[in-house]
């Protein structure tokens, strides 16, 4: 269990942790929950949640079950369950998700899509075809 701004939410246990001062640049993919109070230059494909804490920093696309956004995150977001925006957070990008709450002083600069729960090849599949809508408008 998670207590995070006096509130009690139920993520997964967190695996590993991303801690403050380190960098990574590249891609992460992880089967479990992460914490980043680092900085993280890639695209990040994880199977549990993330937790994104005041100093982190994320720059590049992120496929997630559930998103916590205290710090700031430069790219489009696909969570499966929930987004959440803390009043610290910045997100500057897209966000798809199941459930989106931004508390009051988040920002989100970008576009948010809420779709039901659907399966990821349904969602991908999705995704493709409007991709493909997109580049026949042009």
């Amino acid at each position: 269990m998670i207590i995070i701004f006096g509130r009690k939410k139920a993520y997964q246990n967190i695996e590993s942790v991303i801690a403050q001062g380190v960098e990574i640049k590249g891609d992460i993919i992880s089967q479990g929950s992460l914490r980043i109070d680092g900085a993280v230059d890639g695209k990040l494909n994880i199977k549990g949640d993330v937790i994104l804490g005041e100093k982190g920093r994320i720059k590049g696309e992120v496929k997630v079950e559930n998103l916590i956004v205290a710090g700031r995150v430069e790219g489009n977001v696909v969570a499966s369950g929930r987004f959440e925006l803390t009043s610290n957070g910045y997100m500057k990008g897209d966000v798809t998700c199941n459930i989106i709450t931004i508390e009051e002083g988040g920002v989100l600069d970008g576009s948010s899509r809420m779709v039901g729960h659907i399966s990821k090849p349904d969602f991908e599949s999705r995704q493709s075809a409007k991709r493909q809508q997109e580049e026949k408008e042009y």
